[in-house]
């Protein structure tokens, strides 16, 4: 009996399942990598990933059941789109949908590592301590590790990897050497093949790059069984069960069909002309490279060997050879395969296409370490009990080594959680803020439209608030009762771009409201005041508003309301400062005080105010830490050749 035996299964048949070292083992690894990756999982946004990307594409495709990138993912996609449904059906609506998404990437994970740990025991006859271990090892690398906890899909390429893998060596311990007739003419290792046929037309609806290990896997089945293609009914039904995943493309024709907004930039004659374009990844192949040069870049091949390190990339290969020649041929060549096609794309994502291929590796690895641990297989016996423990004392201790030295690289940066970069949806979170009326159209820069888009239409706040961009609003300003809205930073663009006529009035500290006529009648406001300060420029009252309960953080926040009572000669600036028992407040020798060179965030001039126009104008009123104010001191001026004119100054209480 091998001495590996002694970490091998019991082999009582009373033992309950649950106490078998090879499951204790295997549940240990998945509920390290399950709490590990849950405490790293991704929960923000920075404003590059919503901008576009991968990442950001696979959350609205698994949020809205959208075509992801092409070709589209559909199976990915479609059960991505159910996992966020149950996920909101169990932790609520107004739930993060971030970890919610990347929890779905968790999910393949695990899967892949069960896969792996499952593999690594296949071949090192069960030795549960080395594939527990060498599968942890994998689980701490970079790309798996960040991959695992961000919405991407490239887990699941991994898992489908390796069960392939696995179902083609099981099929060849079971079914390899001969076949048994079993009941209805069904065959040993049948249900081997008809998984592998599905695996592979999975391949063809998901990640087509999985299907590079296809080739050496053909081989491997029919150079050991040539007669298999003698059997017509099996070919059939393999090549059914690969065909069959294809039918899930209808799922993008059909939403491509529905949404034409979804399609991306481009034009088309048909929906047909966009899905054969779209499912044929033109845009990927045309990013590979053909030349020779640069053979090397200054990732490729590099990245490989500083993801797993030396010592796990050269016992890994040691381990592959180790398998036997049939073995060894089916792996070597996919590895060789991957690396032909990631040298054709080494100036692209080359180093997510090459991931399947480093599990392998850590299985290579594990059973490297199973013949040490034997002491065969290396031209040299291991005898005596002591030096046989301390060559595996040192074997675990090099492996946990490993682990850990991966680990302390991978963490930094596998991290997704609570980044401090995270900031993407602070725009979009600014602008709820403001309450925007019911069914209200925010025109935005490109920053706060793609914020706020994500807010309403995959996080669900607020969702009858709307993005639009300059010809939207332009139109629905022009013939539409609809609530339009433009933010501080797009404003600017509202005269050129939306109206030279569009009447403005504040409507918080992010936004402003648009109208096509002025506005006359007077809001309710918390303090009535109706002082005129000359000009025809009337302070009708003011408001006082506490810190609105919202993630961003916001100062307190005065608004002043202004009637012009007829029509006003100069264009008029206003300054709002802080005061304590009368006095003005000073930070660092510096006067506190908030400005603005015209009423409504400096947007509109006093002087084109229509007789009897009612303006909203909000201002921070942002104090320095430790400073107490207890009234407000508002002052009506503008420069002059000498220095200021001011119209007239109005005393407000520090009262909400």
């Amino acid at each position: 009996m091998s001495e590996s035996l002694a970490f091998t299964v019991s082999p009582k048949k009373t033992r309950p399942l649950w106490r078998r070292p090879t499951v204790v083992a295997g549940l240990v690894v998945l509920l390290a990598a399950l709490l590990l990756y849950g405490a790293t999982l991704d929960d923000g946004l920075r404003l590059q990933e919503l901008q576009g990307g991968d990442l950001i594409t696979h959350q609205y495709a698994q949020a809205q059941a959208r075509p992801s990138n092409a070709p589209g993912y559909p199976l990915y996609t479609m059960g991505g789109w159910l996992w966020f449904r149950l996920g909101r059906l169990l932790l609520g609506q107004t739930a993060n949908p971030i970890p919610i998404l990347s929890s779905y990437s968790v999910f393949w994970a695990l899967l892949a590592l069960a896969l792996l740990y499952l593999l690594c025991l296949e071949v090192t006859e069960e030795h549960w301590l080395l594939a527990a271990l060498c599968t942890t090892f994998y689980a701490v690398t970079y790309f798996f590790w960040y991959y695992a906890v961000t919405t991407e899909q490239y887990a699941s390429a991994v898992a489908q990897t390796l069960a392939m893998v696995l179902l083609a060596i099981r099929w060849e311990r079971t079914a390899g050497s001969g076949f048994g007739v079993r009941r209805s003419g069904v065959r040993s290792g049948d249900m081997y093949l008809w998984l592998l046929a599905l695996l592979t037309g999975i391949g063809l609806a998901h990640m087509v790059t999985v299907l590079l290990v296809v080739p050496p896997m053909l081989w491997f089945i029919l150079s050991r069984r040539p007669d298999l293609l003698r059997r017509p009914r099996l070919v059939a039904a393999c090549a059914a069960l690969a065909l069959l995943p294809l039918v899930s493309y209808a799922f993008v024709y059909v939403r491509g069909a529905q949404h034409p907004e979804w399609r991306g930039a481009g034009d088309w004659a048909s929906t047909w002309t966009w899905f054969w374009q779209f499912v044929s990844t033109q845009q990927g192949r045309a990013e590979l490279t053909w030349s020779l040069r640069p053979l090397w870049t200054h990732e490729f091949p590099s990245l490989i060997w500083g993801e797993l390190t030396w010592a796990a990339i050269v016992l890994g290969l040691v381990g592959i050879g180790l398998l036997g020649k049939r073995r060894a041929a089916l792996l070597y060549a996919a590895l060789a395969l991957y690396f032909a096609f990631c040298w054709v794309d080494r100036l692209g994502n080359w180093y997510q296409v090459i991931m399947p291929i480093y599990p392998l590796l850590a299985m290579g690895m594990a059973v490297t370490a199973s013949r040490i641990w034997q002491g065969r297989g290396f031209g040299f016996g291991v005898s005596g009990s002591k030096i046989r423990g301390v060559v595996r004392g040192v074997l675990v201790v090099g492996l946990l080594a490993l682990i850990g030295y991966r680990f302390a690289l991978s963490y930094p940066r596998a991290d997704s959680s609570n980044l401090p970069g995270d900031d993407g949806l602070a725009p979009g979170l600014a602008i709820l803020a403001d309450e925007p009326a019911p069914q209200a159209a925010v025109l935005g820069d490109h920053s706060e439209n793609v914020s706020l888009r994500y807010l309403t239409d995959i996080w669900g706040q607020r969702p009858d608030v709307t993005a639009v961009s300059s010809a939207e609003a332009r139109h629905l300003l022009a013939g539409s009762d609809r609530p339009v809205y433009v933010t501080v930073s797009a404003a600017p663009l509202v005269w050129s771009e939306v109206s030279p006529d569009a009447r403005l009035s504040s409507a918080g500290l992010t936004l402003v409201e648009l109208r096509g006529q002025p506005q006359s009648e007077i809001p309710a406001m918390q303090h009535t005041l109706t002082r005129d300060l000359g000009d025809n420029l009337r302070l009708l009252g003011h408001d006082l508003q506490p810190r609105p309960s919202s993630p961003v953080h916001r100062p307190l926040r005065l608004t002043l309301y202004w009637q012009a009572t007829g029509p006003i000669a100069h264009n008029w600036s206003i300054s709002v400062r802080p005061t304590q028992s009368g006095q003005y407040l000073f930070d660092d020798q510096q006067l506190i005080q908030f400005d603005n060179q015209h009423p409504v965030h400096g947007l509109y001039p006093t002087s084109g105010w229509a007789n009897g126009e009612v303006v909203r104008d909000d201002y921070p009123l942002a104090l320095p830490p430790g400073v107490q104010a207890d009234g407000i001191t508002v002052i009506v001026y503008h420069p002059v050749a000498d220095g200021f004119e001011n119209l007239g100054q109005v005393e407000l209480p520090w009262l909400p």
